[in-house]
């Protein structure tokens, strides 16, 4: 019963891990690609700068495609239009009219935030347990002692009471794990495709 458990919480945690990744991967490519394709968009120069900023917002929502297999079991699937054509223009327009593109850039702009606000969250979750629970090691370490709200640890009995918290704190820290990964990856299942 516990070793499920177990297994699900640290795929939620390498999901959030993943996510904090790729959210600041993201908001690099979607600046990048929004900013060069507007900015190129009245030149010659403009038409392959847009379809490879397409091909670079795919490219980056693959990953959290692939990443939602950590959550769901599998991946997700975009579902993209032919970009080709018979003339440069014509791709142009067949990679602007494709509604995928538009939702991986509406993807990576959310992920950007949601992503890295929840990855951040995660990461300091799982650090203020481990740091509770090996609190008796390293409380001497800080001089006055650690405040608690209505008490400070400054001795090893105290440390070592104060250190039982981590319990209730880790479990609270599963639930919000994975609520956050269920709430993320079902972002990435609306905006990036089906499975």
């Amino acid at each position: 019963m516990l070793a499920p458990a177990l297994d699900r919480t640290a795929r939620d945690a390498a999901y959030l891990a993943l996510a904090l990744v790729t959210s600041v991967i993201a908001f690099g490519v979607w600046v990048a690609a929004l900013t060069l394709s507007l900015t190129f968009a009245i030149l010659i120069v403009g038409i392959p700068v847009i379809i490879g900023s397409a091909y670079a917002l795919r490219w980056t929502a693959e990953l959290d495609r692939q990443n939602a297999a950590l959550v769901f079991g599998r991946p997700v699937r975009g579902h993209y239009r032919s970009h080709g054509g018979h003339s440069l223009g014509a791709r142009v327009l067949n990679t602007v009219r494709d509604p995928q593109v538009w939702r991986d850039l509406a993807w990576l702009i959310t992920h950007s935030v949601v992503g890295f606000a929840f990855g951040v969250l995660a990461f300091s979750l799982v650090a203020s347990v481990v740091g509770l629970a090996a609190l008796p090691l390293w409380y001497w370490s800080v001089p006055d002692g650690i405040q608690f709200g209505l008490w400070n640890t400054h001795t090893l009995p105290v440390a070592i009471a104060t250190a039982f918290l981590a319990i209730p704190l880790a479990w609270v820290t599963v639930w919000l794990m994975r609520g956050m990964a269920k709430l993320h990856a079902s972002l990435a299942v609306e905006l990036l495709g089906r499975y």
